[in-house]
């Protein structure tokens, strides 16, 4: 029987400030490394292909991780599997602090990024368990605003620790997080709807070896006949495969759009349009402001209108600013441009992790929240490379702008889906 995830305002507040906490981590953890690339680089006397590996593998850990962690969190729980993830991110950040030699970098990077990658879907999964139905993209949207703020965390430390104590005081600060597991291990209860699914699974269990009838329990029973078996297989069932068909296509593209665009953003203002160094700073500081703003208003859209809407409008919009992007001639216009990307870039970030938890059953949403996102998160690193070998001949914000194409193929494929604005999770 599908139950509503009913506002516990107690618990409310802790599973999302949990899930905040962690797409921090997952935050910090990115911006870290590029802050502490060259660094390392010069460390161990490393390639820019060497460099560039770290990087690699680091996304492949946090693909690997959002996997293998999404399944453990529908079978053994949300609380103890989330708890277990920042331990190995804690561990293995502080352990990148003492790394001798390269190998170790890439040994410690690769099972730092296994625990980070697990964070956004079991956090989000927790959320969407917890939050009320009506205002679950805003809750969506609170989560997500966690990782700009641990972007915005990571800038602050280092500007304090790297100038007096160099690259490995970022690392080795990564250990603090495990206080946090430990505290949320002992005080955040474990999901009332998981907990509730377990209960009800024994309870008819044990009917049915006794041969009681109950028609409540034998219900159960056959439902959970139905959703039994490997999780990552229920995502791809014929009942729910044309959502997870979308869900990949949209989180694809809206990944390869988000990293293209921002990773190359700072070096198309100063090359292609001859912006200042200082000047680029503060055009990136206005952008993550509309960021923010942008998250606000787009979960507030699919609340109030519905997620396809917001998702639709969202791709549209960076569409638009991109190609105003593409198109402009002179510093001011490419400075708008900029900050109509920021707006638009993450408008549709901010509603997957409401979106995607919401099709599937208690049995398989971690483990498809992880699956779809972190897919979306390996197609994500296909985008910077592409667009330094086209950026040649198209210069970067032509590049830039060819994602248009991409967006509008997103905008449109969402539609392909019912509404699933206010659902009653099951």
């Amino acid at each position: 029987m599908a139950q509503e995830s009913k506002a516990v305002p107690g618990y409310e507040k802790k599973a999302t400030t949990a899930a905040v906490l962690g797409y921090m981590l997952d935050g910090m953890d990115s911006l870290i490394l590029s802050l502490t690339l060259s660094a390392i680089g010069l460390a161990f006397l490393l390639s820019s292909a060497e460099e560039g590996l770290i990087g690699f593998v680091l996304t492949g850990g946090m693909v690997t991780g959002g996997y293998i962690f999404g399944i453990l969190a529908d079978r053994y729980g949300r609380v103890r599997t989330f708890t277990y993830s920042i331990l190995l991110y804690s561990v293995f950040t502080a352990l990148t602090a003492v790394s001798i030699n390269y190998p170790m970098i890439l040994v410690t990077r690769f099972l730092s990024g296994v625990g980070t990658g697990a964070e956004y879907g079991i956090g989000m999964t927790l959320m969407s368990e917890s939050f009320r139905a009506k205002w679950r993209g805003m809750g969506s949207t609170i989560v997500s605003v966690g990782w700009t703020f641990g972007i915005i965390l990571a800038t602050v430390i280092s500007l304090f620790l790297m100038p007096v104590f160099g690259w490995r005081s970022l690392y080795l600060i990564g250990i603090t997080p495990a206080i946090l597991a430990f505290y949320y291990r002992y005080k955040l209860p474990e999901s009332p709807m998981w907990k509730d699914r377990v209960q009800k699974k024994r309870e008819a269990q044990k009917l049915d070896a006794a041969n009681i009838f109950n028609p409540e329990a034998n219900t159960f029973v056959q439902r959970n006949q139905e959703e039994s078996g490997f999780s990552l297989a229920q995502v791809f069932r014929k009942k729910y495969l044309r959502f997870t068909t979308v869900f990949l296509i949209i989180a694809i593209v809206a990944e390869m759009g988000y990293w293209g665009v921002m990773i190359w953003l700072p070096t198309a203002l100063e090359i292609e349009y001859h912006i200042t160094f200082v000047k680029t700073i503060y055009i990136l500081l206005g952008t993550d402001l509309m960021v923010i703003a942008g998250m606000v208003v787009f979960g507030l859209i699919s609340d109030i209108i519905g997620r396809r809407i917001a998702i639709s409008l969202g791709f549209i919009g960076i569409t638009v600013a991109a190609l105003m992007f593409a198109i402009s001639r002179t510093s001011t216009a490419a400075m708008y441009a900029s900050f109509a990307m920021g707006f638009f870039i993450n408008s549709y970030f901010t509603i997957f992790g409401a979106l995607f938890s919401e099709p599937y059953p208690t049995a398989a949403r971690s483990t498809a929240v992880n699956f779809i996102f972190n897919t979306g998160r390996g197609f994500g690193g296909i985008a910077p490379l592409l667009i330094g070998i086209f950026s040649p001949v198209f210069k970067i914000s032509g590049v830039i702008g060819f994602f248009a194409i991409l967006f509008i193929i997103a905008a449109v494929v969402i539609w392909a889906i019912p509404e699933t604005r206010g659902a009653i999770l099951k």
